[in-house]
């Protein structure tokens, strides 16, 4: 199997955003302005990465073109995570994110064109023990396309073939709505953690009359009076948080293929789904140029 290229659609700077994202109350943007110090991000990503915490690492695509019989490629590499290829007149594209190439690394038999993925990503390259002359991609493609829902959108890149595309978004929204959200397990999140952040404001829904809202909001705020209570009595976060509602607002950084997205937006664009996953998906539907 000879690597004919390859490129990176992210890099470490998105990964570190995403790594961020939950431990930090606030926008992306706040967190970007970090990208600046790489040691910073040295550090972060490469405890990341002996710690064993590799799934932030899907927040970025690697995509390796070969010179390969198809069969090959069948045979070595489908039976991995997160692996897609397809036959072109330039050669089999694979596609994989850092993550899977970490686990390829363990096999003589693609141990090689993992390593040839993970010189995309030199910081996680070399907690893994991979020598990388290159620098770290710490550049991030970043722009707010949404103010209600608050939406950013980073290195968008589509493809002709959709399992190769790959788009990454931040958003606030609700626990209702993310617990939703999070079922689709084809794309990758990052949460705000309760247990490192203090609450940030509720979500409420749009399709209830001004008396609901109001019996809602006097809920939310009696349970955060609770929670600051408990924190007073010496109880960790991650256990007052247990008082918290539904309605708790968190941050996500999502990121996935073309195609896995394009499943979401099937089923959260419909008529029939709840109304703020779907004010959501709507809002990635504009920026992907989707059409139900």
């Amino acid at each position: 199997m000879k690597v004919l290229r390859v490129e990176i659609v992210g890099g470490e700077g998105l990964i570190y955003l995403a790594t961020r994202i939950s431990r930090k109350v606030g926008g992306p943007e706040e967190i970007a302005e970090e990208l600046s110090d790489e040691k910073r991000v040295r550090r972060l990503l490469t405890n990341i990465v002996r710690a064993g915490h590799f799934s932030v690492l899907e927040h970025s695509l690697v995509r390796i073109w070969v010179d390969a019989k198809w069969s090959e490629i069948t045979d070595l590499l489908f039976h991995y995570k997160y692996v897609e290829a397809s036959e072109t007149a330039e050669g089999v594209i694979v596609s994989m994110n850092p993550r899977t190439a970490l686990e390829m690394l363990g096999d003589p038999r693609t141990s090689s064109i993992a390593r040839e993925a993970l010189k995309t990503t030199p910081i996680v390259a070399e907690a893994a023990g991979i020598r990388v002359d290159t620098k770290p991609l710490l550049d991030v493609e970043m722009r707010r396309v949404s103010e209600d829902p608050p939406v950013y959108a980073f290195n968008s890149s589509g493809h002709e073939d959709p399992k190769h595309g790959f788009y990454s978004f931040w958003t606030e929204m609700s626990r209702v709505a993310s617990h939703q959200f999070v079922r689709h397990r084809r794309l990758s999140f990052t949460q705000r953690s309760g247990r490192y952040t203090k609450p940030d404001g509720f979500v409420f829904p749009r399709t209830v009359g001004e008396e609901a809202l109001e019996v809602m909001r006097r809920h939310a705020q009696l349970s955060y009076e609770v929670y600051s209570r408990l924190l007073g009595m010496g109880v960790k976060r991650e256990d007052a948080r247990y008082v918290l509602p539904a309605a708790l607002k968190t941050a996500l950084f999502v990121s996935g293929r073309q195609s896995d997205w394009h499943h979401f937006l099937e089923l959260r664009t419909d008529v029939h789904a709840q109304d703020e996953i779907r004010r959501f998906a709507l809002v990635v539907a504009d920026v992907m140029g989707w059409e139900r």
